[in-house]
């Protein structure tokens, strides 16, 4: 008989171990799953932190805010296009020019505004300091913000004061406040010095020469 007990005890005690022993590894693996989580939910919320920060910074952005959605979601900000020339670089930027000969800025304003292409010079008065993506030209009392066609290619940020040539299509554009504050932010300008839309000359350029040695 009292081996029969012994036995039963001894039965009972190894059940209590292993269903100690399992709970102990269940909770491991639980603690194990927990910490395998925690990481994954960090990764997964960081691109959203990014996306929004860098879509916040564009707003207002001369070339739409609409174009850069699907760069932002790639994790891209509104820099594209080919990159920034060195500084001092000189030559022709984007594609080769179609017509033969350019007019002053100041003439080209004065005329008849339209689809047809135009080549003028004048001087550039300001250019990006973001990307170089686009530059004011001026030539005497005229002035045109360049906007590089597509958004497709850029100039040396550090071009102000050269002479430049310009071909592209001419025409007038209104900028909204937000877009206004945009251009002085990036023009390296404060943009709570300037408020209100602002309407401007634009000409859309498929190609800039600014010229060696200017």
């Amino acid at each position: 008989m009292s081996v029969i007990v012994a036995l039963v005890a001894g039965l009972s005690l190894s059940l209590a171990c292993d269903s100690g022993d399992s709970k102990k590894s269940e909770t491991k693996v639980a603690a194990a799953d927990k910490k395998a989580e925690a990481p994954a939910d960090k990764q997964a919320e960081a691109p959203a932190e990014a996306t929004d920060e860098k879509g916040e910074g564009e707003e207002g952005c001369i070339y739409g805010e609409d174009a850069h959605k699907e760069k932002h979601a790639e994790g891209h900000s509104c820099d594209h296009g080919d990159a920034a020339p060195d500084n001092g670089a000189t030559g022709h930027f984007g594609a080769p020019f179609t017509l033969a000969s350019s007019q002053p800025l100041a003439k080209a304003v004065g005329g008849e505004l339209g689809e047809a292409p135009v080549q003028v010079s004048g001087t550039v008065e300001s250019v990006c300091q973001k990307m170089g993506c686009w530059m004011v030209v001026k030539d005497g009392d005229a002035e045109a913000r360049i906007m590089m066609k597509d958004h497709s290619f850029t100039v040396p940020k550090d071009c102000k004061g050269k002479p430049a040539i310009v071909e592209g299509t001419l025409a007038t554009k209104t900028f909204n406040e937000k877009q206004v504050k945009h251009l002085a932010k990036d023009g390296g300008e404060d943009p709570g010095a300037v408020s209100g839309e602002r309407k401007e000359f634009v000409l859309t350029a498929t190609g800039i020469s600014i010229p060696p040695n200017s």
